[in-house]
């Protein structure tokens, strides 16, 4: 059976359309040409070439860095040096510091152990009911720019 040709309803061929907006084509500028001629008398045509721009934007926007950044900068050496020189120090004041940590911890125990023996004879005391005669004498002595000066006080205590 033989069917008939169908005839298409749009044409098969395609036609642009034009574009709503025309893009932006950036031309070069034209290279500068230049005759030259020899001492032979040839003429001779050629572009000059320009040097390469070296610039780079980062250049281009150089900015100033902020004062804190410039300070801290200085300022790092200076404090590193200091704690390094307070380290060693403290590095060599270790024996000291144990033997004055020492000296501390005895003179607290005579401290406790006097408050103790003291605390002993006022209960004694107490108890005895007997009259007693205290006595305390203190002297202060000091040597300064214009001699020396001694203060002598003594206080007399009876029950």
């Amino acid at each position: 059976m033989k069917t008939p040709a169908r005839t298409p309803t749009t044409p098969a061929v395609h036609v642009p359309q034009p574009l709503p907006h025309a893009p932006e084509v950036q031309t070069a500028p034209p290279a500068p040409v230049a005759q030259i001629v020899t001492s032979q008398g040839t003429v001779v045509t050629g572009y000059l070439m320009q040097p390469a721009d070296h610039h780079s934007p980062a250049l281009a926007a150089h900015q100033p860095l902020p004062v804190w950044t410039r300070a801290t900068a200085l300022l790092m050496p200076v404090a590193a040096g200091s704690a390094t020189l307070a380290f060693w120090g403290l590095s060599l004041a270790v024996e000291f510091l144990a033997a004055l940590a020492a000296a501390l911890w005895h003179l607290f125990l005579c401290t406790l152990a006097l408050s103790a023996v003291a605390a002993v004879a006022a209960t004694c005391r107490r108890r005895g009911g007997a009259t007693a005669t205290a006595t305390a004498t203190a002297t202060a002595t000091s040597r300064g720019l214009f001699g020396k000066a001694t203060a002598r006080t003594t206080a007399t205590v009876k029950k």
